[in-house]
């Protein structure tokens, strides 16, 4: 199994905390439509003296199956319609479990 986790850090806007909500919402709906992933959580960061305001856990099978997630059509929008514009900075790690 891989754990995908990843990081982002938002722009500063007046409806940030319902763009993140937004974020959560449709990243969320992922499994239904991405067979490969296992399990997916989001998390909003309530600790404004942190950096990051959300995470990404995803659980896949293999890497192989990460990569189809990460390129799927339907993550693919979410990343440019919703996390792109917004995301100011991001990190990522990827390990074996």
């Amino acid at each position: 199994m891989i754990k995908h986790i990843v990081l982002f850090k938002l722009k500063a806007s007046e409806n940030k905390a319902v763009k993140m909500q937004e974020i959560k919402e449709e990243l969320e709906k992922l499994p239904d439509i991405i067979r490969e992933l296992k399990e997916i959580r989001v998390g909003l960061n309530m600790n404004p003296d942190e950096k990051w305001d959300l995470s990404l856990e995803v659980l896949t099978e293999n890497r192989h199956d990460l990569e189809i997630y990460a390129n799927h059509p339907a993550h693919q929008q979410i990343v440019k319609h919703l996390i792109a514009p917004l995301k100011e900075d991001r990190a990522c790690v990827d390990y074996q479990v």
